[in-house]
């Protein structure tokens, strides 16, 4: 009798440990269910260089964590026929042309998602005098931005517009020895959601001597103030050869939207980029 109570009590100690495993097991696969601790995602490099430059800017890459390898590729117009690989960054470096650098590190096998920064020399040595006081939240990459050669995308947000708020847009460009014209052209955008208006017209005068202006051409806007459509426009005229040293450009404010009710009180601003002569 005891031996039979015995194997009884035997029996259930195993019935209660099995159950008390199955907590820990897959039924399926028997086996004991690990939930695998998830990778930390590598960090991309930085890359740091002038966006405009004069003759030449360094270019540094940096990782966030200092036993990371940076490769990296630089593409330039003299790269247009070739074929390039990523090299391993060991040191600053030196560009003098528009340079497209693209980088990665790598880790343990790993990779990180690749940076692409854009670096661009400038296309020309003119100065610009802006007569019209840009908002400070639109200034893109200062005063320079409007003859860059870089033209904004229709995402102003990211920053490559100059935004006039209640006012005319007025500058002027002095090309630092006399060009001949036969080409102008400046370019606007319009988000009639963000109170940003294409101008009313677009005037370009030539001077010899910055005092003088005569009038070249003017160019009315034919986009409707209401299209609710984000789009830019190119203000564009072809010119009979003239001489100048100097070229103004004035864009006319829109005026006021009607019933809105924000900070602005309805004004509008005059979003301008790309200011190219030929």
């Amino acid at each position: 009798m005891k031996k039979g109570l015995l194997a009884l009590s035997l029996l259930l100690i195993q019935i209660m440990e099995a159950q008390n495993n199955s907590q820990n097991m897959d039924p399926l696969k028997g086996t004991e269910i690990l939930t695998p601790l998830s990778q930390e995602a590598i960090a991309s490099p930085i890359i740091k260089a002038d966006r405009i430059f004069d003759f030449s800017t360094k270019v540094e890459i940096t990782s966030q964590n200092p036993g990371d390898k940076i490769y990296y590729m630089t593409l330039d117009a003299g790269d247009i026929n070739k074929k390039k690989k990523f090299t391993v960054y060991k040191k600053p470096f030196t560009i003098s042309r528009t340079t497209q650098v693209k980088a990665y590190v790598e880790r343990k096998r790993e990779k990180s998602t690749m940076v692409i920064a854009s670096f661009n020399r400038r296309p020309n040595y003119w100065e610009i005098t802006t007569l019209s006081k840009v908002s400070p939240q639109y200034t893109a990459t200062g005063k320079f931005a409007l003859i860059d050669g870089i033209r904004g995308d229709l995402d102003w947000k990211k920053g490559d517009w100059q935004g006039y708020l209640g006012q005319n847009f007025e500058a002027v460009i002095d090309f630092q020895s006399p060009l001949q014209i036969t080409h102008i052209a400046s370019t606007y955008l319009q988000d009639h959601k963000s109170l940003i208006l294409m101008p009313k017209k677009v005037e370009y005068y030539a001077s010899m001597n910055a005092k003088d202006f005569f009038l070249l051409d003017t160019i009315e806007n034919d986009i409707d103030p209401k299209d609710e459509k984000i789009q830019t426009k190119d203000f564009t005229t072809e010119v009979l050869p003239t001489e100048a040293r100097y070229l103004k450009v004035k864009a006319y404010y829109s005026g006021k939207l009607p019933g809105w009710r924000q900070k602005t009180g309805g004004e509008t601003y005059i979003f301008v980029d790309e200011i190219s002569v030929k």
